[in-house]
């Protein structure tokens, strides 16, 4: 079962590499998430499915995972494709 941004916690990590809120994706993003699946979609405003990704309940989880834990700037221009 897929949840919406708002009800949602956790985080994934970006096309950047970056840990993210899924609450807080970024301006003009949306977050679904698969809780059971532990499985992030990330949505644009048009709708279009933009990123996919591991969901992570906190930062323990991602620092288990052994990844490097450096949050993204949710405040900063998207920039998702190589020709941006």
């Amino acid at each position: 079962m897929s949840q919406a941004t708002g009800t949602m916690h956790g985080f994934f990590i970006d096309w950047d590499g970056k840990m993210r809120p899924v609450s807080n994706p970024g301006k003009g993003l949306r977050c679904e998430v698969d809780m059971k699946a532990r499985y992030v979609m990330v949505f644009n405003k048009y709708g279009g499915l933009d990123h996919e990704s591991t969901w992570y309940p906190d930062e323990a989880a991602v620092e288990k995972a052994g990844i490097k834990v450096a949050y993204a700037d949710t405040d900063a221009p998207i920039r998702i494709s190589s020709i941006d």
